[in-house]
């Protein structure tokens, strides 16, 4: 594949988690988010290209919403740290919560050096994609995308919903938001 060539990215926000963030550092999901997962599938098949690669952060959430549509269409699910949830490092778990609020209301200037690497990672990764991918990941993942397609100061540009599928294009060096995913009706966790 040339880099002229469009390249459709997915990015899915994982479905509920059995867990708080701030409970558990890598909950599975919960029934609701299974459910979440099958309804994706769904939404997801009618626009998918035939051809595609699909990636997930190692966290369970992220990786267990994937299994309804591999087990559909039968494709081999790579697993990348870079598009895991935002660092917390030094952060205690009982913390997190509020350390993550504070984050929510940042602009990208006033991340600290752990999360900027981290969003730089995440950015870089998608200059190099060559094929049509999915990406199953987090709200922060998305919004850190989002954001830098927007060139947005906010941190945190919009609210994706578990399950939600925000769709950009690139074409050559250039990103666009085709779609973003549907607002969330539930809470961060």
């Amino acid at each position: 594949m040339t880099n002229k060539q469009a390249v459709t990215i997915y990015l899915i926000r994982h479905g509920e988690a059995r867990a708080a963030w701030d409970q558990d550092p890598d909950p599975s999901l919960s029934e609701k988010g299974k459910q979440q997962s099958e309804l994706l599938k769904e939404e997801i098949l009618s626009d998918l290209p035939s051809d595609f690669e699909a990636i997930s952060s190692p966290l369970l959430r992220a990786q267990e919403t994937a299994i309804p549509l591999k087990e559909k269409l039968d494709f081999e699910l790579s697993i990348n740290d870079t598009f895991s949830e935002i660092p917390s490092p030094g952060i205690a778990l009982a913390d997190r919560r509020d350390w993550l609020r504070a984050v929510f209301k940042a602009n990208v200037k006033e991340l600290q050096e752990p999360q900027l690497l981290w969003r730089n990672s995440i950015i870089e990764s998608l200059k190099r994609l060559q094929n049509n991918t999915i990406i199953f990941s987090h709200f922060m993942v998305i919004n850190c995308v989002v954001g830098w397609i927007k060139n947005s100061e906010k941190f945190v540009s919009f609210h994706p919903d578990n399950c939600s599928i925000t769709k950009i294009i690139r074409v050559e060096d250039k990103f666009k938001i085709l779609n973003l995913g549907r607002d969330f009706t539930t809470t961060v966790q």
